[in-house]
């Protein structure tokens, strides 16, 4: 979701936000998030920028006249006084600067109080404060983290803004939270987190600094109930109207807000582990048991139940035929559903001649399916943390080769192998050798990056080298992605936070993180498969930000 084609452009700046909320509701909602916006200080340090211009960021309701929108020009030669009123009301649109910056440090983290105090009208308040935040943690391309005091501290609710929400409504707490267990979250903080409290007055007068609390309560009331609220951030207060009963009823009974997962297609039964396992539309998923899984073509494909006859350790789609490498009375065998591709079908390989275990096979059949690879009549894979080429007329271990990706032919991938004192990468021209101690993350075609360290990456392109990119010390590298330039997809080391990082900046994919289990990167397309509650799965594309499809178990 992306916004609402119905909102107005005074609430433009909010619009990926408000779309969680259905659009009455976000309309009805709009000039409570204006004005809480307002209260907020306009400059946060620890912004993601360092000066440097790069482009706009979006839509702002302030700035200066050079970066007004055309549109609002128009509307001053058209309709004057309209105009002066949206000049007057802060409802002008005008365009938002970014700045440049090689890494960002730190999340946006919302502690939230949802005791007896906090109920009723201060809820709504919340709610607009949690959107307001949202988009300010998104341009300073930080991620926002919510903890609910009463939960164990540093049980942060992460991912896309909708999931939190969900959880947010469903956290009453029926004991008023005190200063140390404020304190108790705050302890599970890093330096560079810029955190945000919101609560009543009553925590609120018992802290000492509040510049960064938000506290409210119901001031007026009708036959109908409270009409409006005081709200006070830092030395700032404001007195402001609540929506309507109706519709305030509705968010407090937990309607009006957008299923993320609306048109998922049911898949039959569980889903786990998303591989996209070669350079084909298709996603594969684990089943219900280790013989089962699932695939589906992205984006409009319905999904397959397959049944083997063994535990499935690897697998590809190849061409036109699924190709699974399974485990049958402790030998590999290919199963190929479809086409078929050479002998792959008499393939017979006992486990021991890999140096696998029945144990140890059933130990993989728990996880992620490794991706399959076919080259001149044999398949590569991956197995017990060695590469091997398997074929009918016999089985060869490749300690040489440091990893493989698919490459523009089913029958030729890239690989990446150990010659001497360096790495050789099919299809890089290279310009300075990789040394043989690097690791080696394979794109599309010549996308290539290389570490030393697994902290600092030099990422080669299609024309050369683009440049080193600084990563976490603890994340891991997914994969290359070609979104304005060659980018590193990387997930932090809780399994929790997705990013994108180039040489110029580093973006984090707030709707994208937060995901159930890893994330699976497609390995030549800028998809990603990310890992629901309730058995959802979320393809995204991260060029456009949307979602392409969704697949939900129906078991």
């Amino acid at each position: 979701m992306t916004g609402h084609p119905a909102l107005p452009a005074s609430l433009a700046p909010w619009a990926p936000a408000l779309s969680a909320l259905t659009s009455d509701v976000a309309l009805a909602l709009g000039p409570l998030v204006r004005q809480i916006d307002s209260l907020f200080p306009s400059a946060e340090d620890g912004s993601a920028g360092d000066g440097q211009p790069d482009g706009y960021s979006g839509l702002a309701t302030s700035g200066v006249i050079e970066r007004l929108l055309p549109s609002q020009l128009l509307l001053m030669r058209e309709l004057p006084d309209e105009f002066v009123r949206r000049a007057a009301g802060g409802e002008l649109l005008y365009l938002a600067p970014a700045t440049r910056s090689a890494a960002v440090r730190g999340r946006v983290v919302v502690l939230v109080d949802t005791g007896p105090e906090q109920l009723g009208a201060a809820r709504l308040v919340q709610l607009a404060a949690l959107v307001v935040l949202h988009r300010r943690a998104a341009s300073q391309g930080r991620s926002l983290v919510l903890g609910v005091l009463g939960d164990r501290p540093g049980d942060w609710r992460e991912g896309d803004l909708g999931g939190q929400l969900a959880g947010w409504l469903a956290a009453r707490r029926a004991v008023e939270p005190t200063p140390p267990t404020v304190r108790e979250w705050t302890e599970q903080l890093d330096a560079a987190d810029q955190v945000w409290l919101l609560t009543g007055p009553h925590l609120a007068s018992q802290l000492g600094d509040r510049s960064r609390v938000l506290a409210s309560h119901e001031q007026d009331w009708s036959d109908e109930g409270a009409r409006s609220v005081r709200v006070v951030v830092g030395e700032r207060r404001l007195d402001l109207p609540l929506p309507g009963g109706e519709v305030a009823l509705r968010v407090l009974r937990g309607a009006g807000f957008r299923a993320a997962s609306a048109g998922a297609r049911a898949a039959g039964g569980p889903l786990r582990a998303p591989v996209f396992p070669s350079a084909d539309p298709y996603l594969l998923t684990r089943g219900d048991r280790p013989a089962e899984m699932v695939s589906v073509r992205v984006p409009t494909g319905r999904p397959r139940r397959h049944h083997l006859p063994g535990p499935a350790l690897a697998a590809a789609w190849l061409g036109r035929r699924l190709v699974v490498l399974t485990s049958v009375d402790e030998t590999l065998r290919a199963v190929v559903i479809g086409k078929p591709l050479g002998r792959l079908e008499d393939l017979a390989v006992p486990l021991d001649a890999v140096g696998l275990s029945a144990a140890e096979v059933e130990t993989a059949a728990q996880g992620a399916l490794s991706p399959l690879y076919f080259q001149g009549g044999h398949l590569l894979c991956e197995l017990g943390g060695d590469w091997w080429s398997l074929s009918t007329k016999g089985t060869d271990r490749l300690p040489s080769y440091v990893t493989v990706a698919p490459g523009t032919q089913m029958d030729v991938p890239r690989m990446a192998w150990r010659a001497g004192d360096h790495i050789e990468v099919t299809d890089r021209t290279a310009v300075t050798p990789i040394p043989a101690t690097a690791r080696v993350v394979l794109g599309v075609g010549a996308r290539t990056a290389w570490s030393l360290d697994a902290t600092t990456w030099r990422v080669h392109g299609a024309s050369g080298l683009v440049g080193d990119v600084d990563v976490a010390r603890d994340a891991t590298v997914l994969g290359i992605v070609d979104v304005d330039g060659p980018q590193l997809v990387t997930l932090s080391g809780g399994g929790l936070i997705v990013r994108l990082v180039s040489p110029a900046r580093t973006q984090t994919l707030t709707r994208w993180s937060g995901g159930t289990g890893a994330p699976a990167l497609h390995p030549s397309r800028p998809w990603l498969a990310v890992p629901r509650p309730d058995g959802l799965i979320e393809i995204a594309d991260l060029a456009t930000n949307d979602v392409l499809c969704a697949l939900r178990s129906a078991g």
